[in-house]
């Protein structure tokens, strides 16, 4: 360390006269003329005759000392590795590649250098479609309910009847439905309740009647297809979107009259409840309930066809007002008099 330091303090030392010297120099130059100024010459090795060595030959030999000392204790391997700097990790880092689902495709007639910038600007963009599914899926719930995933649906209906005579009906009751993919299958059970007004009772003081139907059970099965339907938004801003489907109905509609069952032999049921009409015996005893001025009608079995329109809000809340019609295509058979007749429901339930 003692022989180290001594050519360090000479070096210092010389550095510092030859500062003093530059300074010197300048200061004479500004006082003359520039036009006398003398050819710039690079500085002296030895400022003021002194014959010692400079600051940067004296630093260069110290720290060859310094090294020699070092590198005597070292391997040659490790040496080299010193004398080679590492590169640093993030001076160039490849940039990260998007995922392969997101990569758009170049277009067509389009060449692109490998690891050019636009090759690395493609590979990291992501495609409008992408991000506006990320976005809008995040942002937004569903407001599909998909009824045909439903194994069951229950409501409750009431429906008033539009008949061809003066008396009122209505019906009320609960159906029960099921989708198979396209296809709805109902089945309800309701009970059917004529009602007295004032032109059936002006008409009972006559001795005309007209065909009509005293108070009964009626069990309907039906089948419908969805013929059209989509997402809907209600007018109302506090409503929610709803599913609706316009729903094409078609079926039968079988009427039961238990007050025909009174003083009746088991057997005589079984076989009346298989025939299309009413016979003597069972009209005979539906006549004791039927209103004043009323014919029973003798049809025990309806074909119904119509719309309907299903409404569904998440999370399964349904209503379906719809309107039906009897077609009198089973008259015949049947004996019915009543012909068209027209039925408006209203629907209300949950889908399971």
């Amino acid at each position: 360390m003692i022989r180290s330091a001594s050519p360090l303090v000479t070096g210092l030392v010389a550095s510092a006269l030859w500062l003093l010297t530059a300074t010197l120099s300048s200061s004479a130059l500004a006082q003359t003329d520039p036009g006398d100024a003398p050819e710039a010459t690079s500085p002296p090795s030895s400022p003021v005759g002194l014959d010692l060595p400079l600051a940067p030959n004296t630093l260069d030999e110290t720290a060859a000392d310094e090294d020699a000392d070092t590198n005597a204790d070292t391997p040659p391997g490790e040496a080299h590795k010193q004398a080679v700097p590492e590169a640093s990790k993030t001076d160039d880092v490849a940039p990260t590649k998007a995922p392969a689902s997101l990569r758009p495709r170049g277009e067509p007639g389009t060449d692109i250098e490998e690891g050019s910038d636009d090759d690395v600007a493609l590979r990291l963009r992501t495609p409008i479609q992408a991000l506006n599914e990320h976005f809008l899926g995040s942002t937004s719930r569903a407001v599909r309910f998909d009824w045909r995933r439903s194994p069951i649906t229950l409501a409750a209906d009431i429906s008033e009847l539009i008949e061809r005579n003066n008396f009122g009906q209505w019906r009320f009751g609960a159906t029960g439905r099921t989708a198979f993919d396209d296809i709805i299958l109902e089945v309800g059970l309701h009970y059917y309740q004529s009602y007295a007004t004032e032109s059936s009772r002006t008409l009972s003081l006559t001795p005309f009647v007209q065909a009509g139907r005293p108070n009964h059970f009626e069990l309907d099965v039906n089948v419908g297809y969805a013929v059209a339907e989509g997402v809907v938004t209600p007018l109302a801003n506090f409503m929610p979107p709803a599913e609706m489907a316009l729903v094409a109905l078609g079926g039968a509609r079988y009427l039961l009259y238990t007050q025909s069952f009174v003083d009746r032999r088991l057997q005589d049921i079984g076989l009346s409840l298989v025939s299309p009409s009413l016979s003597v015996e069972e009209t005979d005893r539906i006549e004791r309930d039927a209103l004043g001025s009323m014919l029973v009608d003798l049809a025990r079995l309806h074909a119904m066809v119509g719309l309907g329109v299903d409404v569904y809000f998440q999370p399964g809340l349904y209503f379906s007002p719809r309107a039906m019609v009897a077609l009198p295509v089973l008259a015949p058979v049947t004996g019915s008099q009543l012909g068209f007749f027209w039925e408006l429901s209203f629907l209300a339930g949950y889908a399971f």
